[in-house]
Parts: C-alpha cells; structure tokens; sequence
C-alpha cells in the first residue's frame, strides 16, 4: 500500500508539473509570429495580456487535457490506493486512454514537424509527451487496478474526449483557430477533419480493445496467484 502510493504520488508530481511549467512560461514568455500559420492558435500579444491567451490556447490542447486528466486520477490514488467506485474506474480509464492517445498521436501526427527550441521548453515538452505517456501506462500495467477495463463499460472512456472535440469545435467556430494542423478546418475544411478524427477513433479504440485484453489477461494471471 505505501509503495503503491509512493508510485502514484511521484506520477501526479511529474503529471501537475508539465501543465504547471506550461504555463509559467506562457505568462512570462510571449512567442514570436514566426511558424504562425493561418487557422491555428497565435499570434499573441506582448505583455500579460498575451500571456493569459497564451495559457487560454494551451490549455485547449488535448495533450493538457489529458496531463491534467492524469494528474487529478494519480492524485486520488496516491490519497486512497483502495479507491472504487463506478464513477472513479471510468475516469482511471479515461485518463489512462487520453495520456496514451497523446502520446501515440504526438509522435505519429506532430513530431516530425515540430521544432521545440529553448530548454524550458524542450524540458515541458518532453514532459507531457514522452515522460507522462508511457510512465502512466508502466503504472497501469504494474500496479493495476485489475480488471476495470471491461467491454461493455469502453464507451464511457469517449465521454471526455468527445466534450473536447465539442469544445474545440465550438471555440474554433467563434475564434477561427484551432489547436493542431491535422485539425485546422479553417485550411483543411469539415471533412478533411471529420476524416482525421474517425481515423483517430478507430485507433483509440484499438488501443481501448488492446487495454481491455490485457487487463482481463493480467486480472486473471492475479486470481491464479492469489488462489495457489
């Protein structure tokens, strides 16, 4: 029990502290228009004014979404380990798919063309990207909890998800801007993005698919143990 809240105590550390980062250097530093494209987020403003639309589109990206989504279920967990109910399984499920989508359409979909210049940010990048992904996955695999990925329970883990995209959907409507490139309906249009986005579900649902076999695999590996 106190290893296990050691564990998740240090990943809602690193999962509060990339969000926390970003936006610290939002308020503080204001970019340039240089790599400005039309229909996404930018350019700001000097001065604070600039740094609060700033942290505002930031803070619209689904790879915070799902830091903080993270963050929020490590934190309970390292409160209560022993934590269960139908309400906290669906979020632990949700925020396990929303950090792994990041990471996976991060890598696919941004990094090859994303520059990241300056140590701060090189630093909250690999944070939220690299780091968080794949320690919240090691975390999931290692210390569970078991047998919460069911099949007939999956469709709660689009509820967040799909709010963002209405979210993002609605803020672009009114501002003309959006987070991501593959998400620009002001250059690409509705059904270019309305692709993209099937595209990207039908991948969440494999991994969704990949979690559930897993979880039923390690649950019943769990009950072999406990019953020798």
């Amino acid at each position: 029990m106190v290893r296990e809240q050691r564990v998740f105590s240090a990943l809602a550390v690193v999962a509060w502290s990339g969000t926390l980062l970003r936006v610290v250097h939002d308020l503080y530093v204001t970019p340039g228009t240089l790599g400005y494209q039309h229909g996404l987020f930018g350019p700001y403003q000097h001065g604070v004014v600039g740094g609060l639309q700033q942290v505002s589109d930031d803070l619209s990206y689904f790879t915070h979404w799902s830091n903080l989504a993270l963050a929020i279920v490590m934190t309970m967990l390292a409160r209560n380990p022993q934590r269960d109910t139908p309400l906290f399984r669906a979020a632990r499920n949700t925020a396990l798919l929303m950090i792994t989508m990041t990471g996976i359409l991060y890598a696919a979909l941004i990094a090859p063309t994303d520059h990241v210049v300056g140590w701060f940010n090189i630093l909250t990048n690999t944070i939220i990207h690299y780091v968080n992904p794949p320690l919240a996955v090691v975390a999931w695999l290692t210390l569970g909890p078991r047998g919460w990925m069911r099949w007939r329970t999956m469709g709660q883990m689009y509820v967040v998800p799909s709010i963002y995209l209405l979210f993002t959907l609605l803020r672009g409507a009114w501002t003309h801007t959006y987070p991501y490139a593959f998400f620009n309906i002001v250059k690409l249009g509705y059904r270019s993005v309305v692709v993209e986005m099937l595209v990207i579900v039908a991948a969440s649902t494999l991994v969704i698919a990949f979690f559930i076999i897993i979880d039923q695999w390690l649950t019943r590996r769990q009950v072999g143990s406990t019953l020798d």
